[in-house]
């Protein structure tokens, strides 16, 4: 268990570290946007103490921070768990604040660095101007914000570049992660709470997920498929085991929450398989990146295999061997197995947790 905490500590540190160069990054950009706005209606005054680049920066950090640690990463944040219109109104509504705090703040910043009363004497009309220039950015930001969120970061910036307008030859690492006994644990709990328990569990997996650098590619049911490229360096390939021990850390250490909120601690199965597939948009009104080939439905079987086995993890021994097994994970074989759909036989392997 310790050193499920020692990963699940370094996962953090990482998404803390991005968020903050994520932060940086806006906050240099919106300020350059700032000092061109200045340049352009404040010719006379934007080259003194540079003051569009510090209210535009001072903007674009103060958002991309709340947005990145509070909003998006933090689970008991209550903007989180309204619907999408109110939750775009009341960001905006926050980041108006922001957006007019900044705005006079670093007026008067100016202002004391130059020696004259601490007054805001900008016209109204111009001070109007600012803000609702300074909000135009902000909304457009929170808007993608809100969109990256309901279809994903990756997968949004993907279909923003057009990276799979047409079909690409990839090769991908996919999990399976799927929930045992949802079915009777429904009919125990009714839908709303089922859906709720349900929910939970899949944010502790998403946390796992994205903190390895993993892509979720839908939500079936009570199952999330994911996945990661599959590349020559063994380590990296790695980051599907690094995401399921995290994820088993955390089932483990939330088992008591789950107990004392639904009556029952979650208990899931997963199976891991990787190969080339091919990746392009499908779609027209709603598109969306698929990934298409065996190593999808094979994964998928697997899964099926690991369900009559009672196996909790199964692996094939073709994404194995691209991996480096980290500390804390025994491999077991199962042998050869004749999966539904397939022209060939697959070797799988049980994984099990050390701590277990």
């Amino acid at each position: 268990m310790n050193e499920v905490h020692g990963v699940a500590s370094k996962t953090s540190r990482t998404w803390m570290i991005k968020g903050l160069l994520l932060s940086l990054c806006v906050g240099i950009f919106s300020g350059l946007v700032g000092e061109i706005y200045a340049a352009i209606f404040y010719p006379s005054e934007s080259a003194q103490n540079y003051q569009g680049f510090r209210t535009g920066a001072s903007i674009g950090l103060i958002s991309t921070l709340i947005e990145y640690f509070y909003i998006r990463n933090v689970r008991q944040s209550w903007i989180r768990r309204v619907a999408f219109l109110p939750g775009l109104l009341v960001r905006i509504l926050v980041l108006t604040l922001i957006v007019r705090i900044c705005l006079v703040g670093n007026d008067l910043l100016t202002q004391y660095v130059r020696g004259l009363p601490l007054v805001v004497e900008e016209p109204f009309n111009e001070q109007v101007r600012d803000t609702l220039f300074s909000m135009a950015l902000v909304i457009v930001f929170v808007i993608l914000s809100q969109l990256s969120s309901i279809i994903g970061f990756k997968r949004f910036v993907n279909l923003v570049v057009g990276r799979y307008y047409r079909p690409v030859d990839e090769e991908r690492i996919f999990l399976f992660v799927d929930l045992v006994g949802s079915s009777q644990l429904a009919r125990k709990l009714g839908n709303v709470r089922f859906h709720e328990y349900l929910s939970e569990f899949f944010y502790q997996a998403d946390a796992a997920i994205v903190g390895t650098g993993g892509e979720v590619v839908s939500y079936v049911g009570d199952a999330v498929i994911v996945t990661w490229p599959l590349g020559k360096d063994k380590r990296k390939n790695a980051r599907c085991l690094q995401a399921l021990k995290i994820l088993d850390g955390r089932m483990k250490m939330s088992a008591s929450h789950f107990e004392e909120e639904y009556g029952v601690k979650p208990e899931y199965r997963a199976s891991i398989h990787g190969g080339p597939v091919v990746v392009g948009e499908c779609g027209d009104s709603r598109r969306q990146v698929t990934f298409l080939g065996d190593v999808v439905n094979m994964t998928a079987r697997m899964e099926g295999v690991a369900k009559e086995l009672g196996v909790q993890v199964l692996a094939s021994s073709e994404v194995l061997e691209r991996i480096e097994v980290p500390n804390g994970l025994n491999i077991e074989s199962i042998g050869l197995v004749e999966l539904k759909g397939a022209d060939r036989e697959f070797v799988l392997n049980k994984l099990v947790f050390a701590t277990q």
